[in-house]
């Protein structure tokens, strides 16, 4: 559990006259009174949303359902990214959480939903803390990415990012990709867990990190406006780490989709069968909290560790994509970027960056009344991963829309969907903490992923806070 805490910032002494963001605010963890559980079941964005349908800047502590609010984040002066040896902190969920995932892609080798469904985000909202630098960064370079030196410094938000939202001016910047936007929240100028001492502009490279928190009413508003700050009660009612909120619509009709018509299942002949009981929109609504284990607001749940960095030239250890840490530069700032990949919780695998698939979240909705129902991570619980079913029982079968698909990990692509587990174990005796239960913890675990550093291979060790396998 959080702890009382002081509010205090750190300035350089020769930094412009300016507040570092990412100062710790003063709260006890406790969450806000909710108005009459007013705040909406699911929002349901327009056929063209993508981002940008929020205006919030973090520079109003924004009100809604009777008075909630959130601290204000105090956005860093641009003027930092010109002043050598400082390390300006960005946030950024990719063009993916701006734009979502169209289908067929756009472009050719741009990511894609498998089984034909066009994603949307109208939020994709996460509560991080503790940007970590350590010495040492391969203090184990082959067998434990895990391990580093002392810390040298660190800065507390927690922060709270809407990464569905974007601006044209400071603090929202490019991203570490082509087309990608961030949203800079705060600058750590010195070893403040080192007395203080410069940062290396000598080509030394200190390992880095950051963690997920549990959401809480402390937490510092970087871009949330009214509507998601709606939603971020309900992150804290529920004690979510991140929400996804948006719309799937099925145009696999534009692709080529493959199946084998006789695994349908009981209910039904043929694969036309079963996924005509699937509605072609299907709104979600989807919170990513630990099933076990007792995190309260503000508490870790995941911590990623000595991250690869795409920015470092060199020769990376042990079959890692990057070399890992940041080097400071002695004639500028150096940008780092938290990064959430969107995709993590729909893969059909725990291997990473293998393809997301929409069908077994819209499956829990099948048999409705002709509506636009929504689906929630709950209506996966009890969802067997190894043999997925619709809601009323039907075999849910494969299928495939996405004509550049490349099976990931082998097995087939016929008969009942199932998704592979790959090293994780299946839990014992429902708990848990000892392996994968259903399609709820399947999903969770490829969530509790997604944090990278600077960009799409900034991989980084895993470490949970909450009883997990692996």
């Amino acid at each position: 559990m959080k702890s009382s805490r002081t509010f205090a910032c750190f300035l350089a002494g020769a930094a412009p006259l300016a507040l570092v963001a990412g100062c710790s605010s003063s709260g006890n963890g406790t969450p806000p009174n909710l108005v009459d559980g007013s705040v909406q079941d699911a929002y349901v964005p327009p056929a063209d949303a993508g981002g940008g349908n929020d205006t919030g800047t973090g520079a109003e502590a924004a009100m809604v359902d009777g008075g909630f609010t959130l601290p204000a984040n105090p956005a860093p002066d641009q003027s930092w990214l010109s002043t050598p040896g400082q390390l300006v902190l960005t946030a950024s969920g990719e063009s993916l959480a701006l734009n979502g995932y169209a289908f067929p892609a756009a472009n050719s080798g741009d990511p894609v939903f498998a089984d034909g469904w066009e994603i949307h985000f109208s939020h994709f909202i996460a509560t991080f803390d503790k940007v970590s630098l350590w010495n040492n960064p391969e203090a184990n370079p082959v067998t434990d990415q895990s391990q580093h030196g002392s810390l040298v410094a660190e800065l507390d938000g927690p922060w709270a990012v809407d990464m569905s939202q974007n601006g044209a001016s400071w603090p929202y910047i490019d991203g570490k990709e082509a087309g990608e936007r961030a949203v800079a929240f705060a600058v750590i100028p010195n070893e403040n867990k080192n007395n203080g001492a410069p940062f290396p502009t000598d080509g030394t490279r200190l390992a880095v990190g950051f963690s997920s928190v549990i959401a809480t009413p402390s937490a510092l508003n970087v871009n949330l406006g009214p509507e998601g700050l709606g939603y971020y009660q309900e992150m804290i009612a529920k004690g979510c780490v991140a929400l996804y909120v948006g719309q799937a619509t099925w145009k696999g009709d534009q692709g080529l989709c493959s199946g084998t018509p006789s695994d349908a299942g009981a209910g039904g002949t043929g694969l036309e069968a079963e996924f005509a009981r699937i509605p072609k929109t299907v709104s979600f609504d989807l919170c990513f909290k630990p099933r076990a284990g007792s995190l309260e607001a503000g508490d870790v749940e995941t911590s990623w560790i000595n991250c690869d960095n795409q920015d470092n030239a060199g020769t990376p250890v042990a079959g890692e994509p990057h070399v890992r840490g940041i080097a400071f530069k002695n004639n500028a700032a150096v940008v780092g970027e938290v990064t959430f990949h969107t995709d993590h919780p729909f893969w059909e695998s725990t291997q990473h960056d293998t393809p997301a698939r929409f069908d077994q979240f819209a499956a829990q909705a099948a048999g409705g009344d002709g509506g636009v129902p929504t689906v929630h991570l709950e209506d996966v619980m009890g969802v067997d991963y190894t043999g997925f079913k619709d809601k009323q029982g039907n075999v849910l079968p494969w299928r495939t829309c996405d004509p550049s698909y490349q099976n990931p990990n082998g097995g087939g692509r016929t008969g009942q969907m199932h998704f592979d587990p790959v090293a994780v174990p299946h839990c014992a005796g429902g708990d848990p903490a000892s392996g994968l239960c259903d399609y709820y913890d399947f999903s969770k675990y490829n969530q509790s992923t997604q944090g990278h550093w600077n960009g799409a291979d900034g991989l980084c060790f895993v470490k949970r806070g909450y009883p997990s396998p692996l």
